[in-house]
């Protein structure tokens, strides 16, 4: 039993997707003819000391490919009827499987941001960088107001208060954080049947 000899990752509507391969053409004719499949990035697999020893350990168990494959990176099979079925990995196992996924509906709520005083401040990460080199900036000149100030939504303000942005920017934090624990809870949730993961509420007391 030989493993796939690459690693192939990419975003699927900003899902971080990885698959296995030996040949990389497949994927490149996939990304190019996908308009919503991006970041194509392909290495080498390398399988860990302990990877290895699980191929090792099952080169003759009869395990079908997929098992075998789920074994070998994850430590316990799809499969229940198997003599390397582990429950509490293969549940480590679901997780990991809906975490990407969960993680992304989480980011694409992030960035509706807050609204602080009729203006609004999205919440992603590029964001969020601007807002601290403003404040910062603000901070080191004793700047009261922005003279000009362009927000979340292409407007553009006149003499804008560093309090709001900074008011906006904690706020953001403490939605962030909020939708932090919502993505832990749902991953658990989503994992374990208890709830689609087309259901997912990302509502917070801080919107």
């Amino acid at each position: 039993m030989t493993p796939y000899r690459l690693k192939i990752t990419f975003l699927d509507s900003g899902v971080k997707r990885t698959k296995y391969a030996d040949d990389r053409r497949y994927f490149d004719r996939l990304i190019a003819e996908h308009g919503h499949l991006s970041a194509l990035e392909v290495e080498p697999l390398k399988l860990t000391p302990a990877q290895q020893s699980r191929l090792s350990e099952i080169q003759s168990a009869g395990l079908s490919g997929h098992d075998a494959g789920v074994y070998v990176l994850h430590g316990t099979t799809e499969s229940e009827d198997t003599a390397f079925f582990d429950q509490a990995k293969f549940e480590a196992y679901q997780r990991a499987q809906v975490d990407p996924a969960v993680r992304a509906q989480r980011q694409v709520a992030e960035r509706d941001g807050v609204v602080i005083n009729g203006v609004r401040y999205s919440g992603d990460p590029a964001n969020r960088q601007a807002l601290q080199e403003a404040i910062m900036a603000a901070d080191d000149t004793n700047m009261q107001t922005f003279g000009a100030w362009k927000d979340s939504d292409n407007n553009f303000l006149s003499d804008h208060p560093v309090a709001d942005v900074k008011a906006a920017l904690r706020a953001i934090g403490a939605r962030r954080s909020a939708l932090i624990a919502l993505e832990s809870l749902y991953v658990e949730q989503v994992a374990s049947g208890e709830i689609d993961i087309f259901d997912l509420d990302w509502s917070t007391e801080h919107d």
